[in-house]
């Protein structure tokens, strides 16, 4: 399971670039349209996580969602070990 993990996260990121800076830019954006400070890039992980609890609930025999969540979840992890 850990493999197909890093290979989603890697396609990932040769897709998207660094996941800190998407996801920091993703919660300015978050932030500007809700008319609040920027969303901090450990909570944009934890949302997107959330949304896919959400789908796990609904149909827990999709593997791609459980796998999402793991690599949400090694992200925000990986984001608050390494802040400034």
């Amino acid at each position: 399971m850990l493999g197909k993990i890093e290979k989603i996260l890697k396609d990932r990121e040769d897709q998207y670039g660094d996941a800190r800076r998407n996801f920091t830019n993703i919660g300015i954006g978050w932030g500007a349209i809700l008319g609040t400070d920027p969303i901090p890039a450990h909570i944009v992980a934890l949302m997107y996580d959330f949304g896919k609890t959400i789908r796990c609930v609904a149909n827990p025999e999709i593997e791609d969602s459980w796998l999402d969540k793991e690599g949400y979840t090694k992200h925000g992890r990986e984001i608050i070990k390494n802040e400034p």
